[in-house]
């Protein structure tokens, strides 16, 4: 009895033994591919850093550039400040009344330092050798240089020589400098230094930029904590040295990266490293950052630890699992009849059971379960062709996701991620011929069938997402992920032209290719451009393309508090065929500076709303003048090349109702009048008008028509006067490059002085502050 047992065991013991070996087996590729991705790896990440470096580097460069260049245009604005033109001189040459608005310059200086403060250790300056100006007071030159602010590479007597002749801008050498008021701590700064005449003086301009602040914005920007910087300048002087490098470590490291841009393993300081090299174009400094290998080389080791953790595991695995198969393996068959029969449907199986073999079972139960399958994978397919149409649709609407999944997660999810992105319309305008010629349900077939068949080709090029976004106006999104993608999407399109060519006939079909973007986020902007491009296409061939790309499209619409008066005026004129053509020229306005499409809807919006807030004020009930249908349609900023003549007469019927329902005589006469005030003011502002003028023109009394005009626009006629000429000199000063007094005369203001005040009062700086601040903003 005792030897049964042992029988049984040897067997279990020998397959145990065959199971083992066959698992253990699989050990030898895994090991060997261990070996290969640590080598791939290594080399990827050596690749992948040193791209990562240089990118890193070459954006630190550029970051402190600008702040170089910023030092640059600091002391040029300085120069052309007004207030430094008027009050700065030789303090021996002023007299009591000119000292008394020395304080001035000063307050003038602190404004600049403003803009890169975080940059700037100090800013002063100085016609003499008498005084300093600095941002926060004056003093004594002597005193400033001997003291205050002493440098140790450059003396007083260095900044004297500075004003015996001009120079444009100089960065010198670095230098210890000492303050006094700061408890005399020394630290690094880099003069940048401008001499310029100013009135006929020369003016010496100096602002010490903070190498601290320097070294902390590179180490702030660093990918490693201990990566360390090197800047040296175009005489091969040092800049900055984070670690202390020996000159023949410095020199070593210069003539190994000779080249524009180049990376290069070094051994540095004793140990390995990854040294970039990215020269500054505007100033000539030469960039190097060095990383230690071992702050980016454990990714390759810890693969090899891995693979050894992964072959223990499995080795452990391998015999547990041997050891429970060999001693409880049973007839496979009988367990996957189990398996099968026990569902929630067992009920309807037992006849089966009960006439048929466990294979017959088996196979049956198989057939439901794939037919079961096929009709969950109909349903999640019907289900995710919903919801992919409406995320999709938000994208290109630029309306927020508001599903439980984020954004990421779904294009991750389908496989939309790239490089960039893009989008592409199909319009299509069917001709008579179509309707006579074909019958109904095959023109309803076609129509059905043009997305499949758009899709498919676009499918066959590129990764895309193609919706029917109206009826006969698909909008397609393009998924670029490298640049081989924009050849395929010309062959994509060229496709669809050949495909369509002999069905021109019946049909005419634009494309509107938008402009490619980098973040998805921006497919609203693309969508925006594609049927911008569509509406401003001259060619009227049966097929055309329409590409964004040349075109210069503004992402923002203009309506101005003037523009505002101008419908204002007309609903309380009463008249409608003035206001569908101050609508109408709104429009064209837009559409010359280049308006995107979707911004002309947002446009028509603000008219509507607009003619919402006149008939609030008027008490009128909304309800009447408008249905719901009428309401939502006016109400939305998303408008497709369809409705875009519908929308503009939707208006114009709001704003005649409006006019039906608030419209008097006397209210005409007087938006008649207010009208033509404007008009006049308007057109004649680069002449000599006032009050007078205008009453004799229009046959009043200046006094009624000053009134009328108040009462009716809320403002007066002089203050209306001013806000034209504002509007027009700030055209000029961002259109033009005319001189103040040239812009003064062209509004009507003969005198420079009213004009700078005005336009302070106006706008709250400079006319040249406002013209620079509009430069940097373009």
């Amino acid at each position: 009895m005792k030897g049964h047992p042992l029988k049984q065991l040897f067997p279990a013991n020998k397959l145990f033994a065959k199971i083992l070996m066959y698992f253990l087996s699989l050990l030898i590729p895994i090991m060997i591919i261990g070996l290969i991705v640590y080598f791939n790896v290594d080399q990827v990440v050596k690749k992948d850093v040193s791209q990562k470096l240089t990118d890193n580097l070459k954006f630190s460069s550029q970051t402190v550039d600008i702040y170089l260049r910023s030092a640059q245009l600091t002391n040029n604005n300085l120069f052309s400040n007004p207030i430094i033109e008027q009050n700065l001189k030789p303090y021996m040459q002023m007299n009591n009344e000119e000292k008394l608005s020395m304080q001035l310059i000063v307050r003038a200086i602190a404004g600049n330092r403003n803009t890169i403060s975080s940059f700037i250790d100090h800013i002063f300056m100085y016609t003499d050798t008498v005084k300093v100006y600095t941002s926060q007071e004056m003093a004594d030159f002597d005193m400033f240089f001997d003291k205050f602010y002493r440098m140790e590479g450059y003396d007083k007597e260095f900044w004297k020589k500075k004003l015996q002749a001009s120079s444009f801008f100089e960065l010198l050498p670095p230098t210890d400098v000492h303050n006094y008021i700061d408890n005399d701590i020394t630290r690094k700064v880099i003069p940048s230094v401008s001499t310029q005449y100013v009135n006929g003086r020369l003016v010496t301009m100096v602002t010490s930029l903070s190498l601290q602040a320097i070294s902390a914005s590179l180490k702030n920007n660093a990918m490693y904590a201990s990566t360390t910087y090197l800047i040296l300048d175009k005489k091969r002087q040092v800049i900055l040295n984070e670690s202390g490098y020996s000159a023949e470590m410095i020199e070593q490291i210069s003539k190994h990266l000779d080249k524009t841009d180049s990376t290069e393993f070094m051994e540095v300081a004793d140990e390995q490293a990854l040294v970039v090299h990215m020269p500054s174009e505007a100033f000539g400094w030469d960039y190097y950052s060095i990383t230690p290998v071992q702050a980016f080389g454990k990714e390759p080791a810890s693969i090899l630890s891995l693979v050894f953790w992964i072959c223990i595991t499995l080795m452990i695995i391998g015999v547990c699992f041997s050891f429970i198969f060999s001693m409880n393996l049973y007839n496979p068959i009988k367990n996957i009849r189990n398996i099968l029969v026990q569902s929630e449907k067992e009920i309807e199986f037992t006849n089966e059971l009960r006439s048929s073999d466990e294979l017959s079972v088996i196979g049956s139960r198989i057939d439901q379960l794939i037919q079961q399958n096929r009709d969950a994978v109909q349903k999640v397919s019907q289900y995710s062709n919903g919801l992919l149409d409406h995320f999709f649709a938000s994208l290109f609407r630029g309306q927020p996701w508001t599903q439980q999944e984020t954004l990421d997660q779904v294009l991750d999810d389908i496989g939309f991620r790239g490089d960039s992105y893009l989008c592409c319309c199909f319009m299509f305008h069917y001709k008579e011929r179509f309707y006579r010629d074909i019958e109904e349900a095959d023109r309803l077939l076609i129509q059905e069938k043009m997305k499949k068949v758009l899709w498919g080709i676009m499918q066959q090029q590129v990764n895309c997402y193609l919706m029917e976004y109206e009826h006969n106006f698909y909008v397609c999104m393009v998924n670029l992920k490298q640049e081989a993608d924009n050849e395929r999407l010309v062959l994509a399109l060229d496709s669809i032209k050949k495909t369509f060519e002999y069905d021109m006939i019946y049909c005419e079909l634009i494309i509107g290719l938008g402009k490619t973007y980098d973040k998805v986020s921006d497919i609203a902007k693309s969508y925006s451009d594609a049927i911008t491009a569509m509406d401003q296409w001259k060619d009227h061939s049966d097929i055309a393309i329409a590409d964004a790309v040349g075109l210069t499209i503004e992402q923002s619409y203009y309506y101005s508090f003037l523009d505002e008066k101008k419908i204002v005026n007309g609903l309380k004129a009463g008249n409608v065929e003035v206001l569908a053509t101050e609508v109408e020229g709104l429009i064209q306005a837009n559409k010359s500076r280049g308006v995107s499409y979707t911004h002309l809807g947002v446009l028509l919006v603000e008219l509507w709303n607009t003619g919402i807030r006149y008939a609030n004020e008027r008490q009128l009930d909304i309800h009447l003048l408008l249905t719901e249908e009428e309401y939502a349609v006016l109400a939305n900023k998303n408008i497709t090349p369809n409705e875009f003549t519908d929308r503009v007469e939707r208006l114009i019927n709001f704003y005649e109702r409006i006019v039906a329902e608030t419209g008097t005589k006397g209210e005409r006469r007087t938006g008649t009048v207010i009208s033509f005030i404007t008009a006049y003011i308007e057109s004649n502002y680069a002449k000599d008008i006032y009050l007078e003028n205008i009453a004799n023109e229009i046959g009043l009394s200046a006094k009624y028509v000053s009134r009328m005009f108040k009462e009716t626009t809320g403002t007066s006629i002089t203050d209306y006067i001013s806000l034209i000429r504002m509007a027009k000199a700030k055209e000029l000063l961002t259109e033009t490059d005319l001189k103040v007094n040239e812009i003064a005369d062209r509004i009507g203001m003969n005198s420079r002085t009213t004009f700078l005040r005005m336009f302070k009062k106006h706008e709250g700086i400079s006319p040249i502050d406002y013209r620079h601040i509009k430069a940097r903003k373009e």
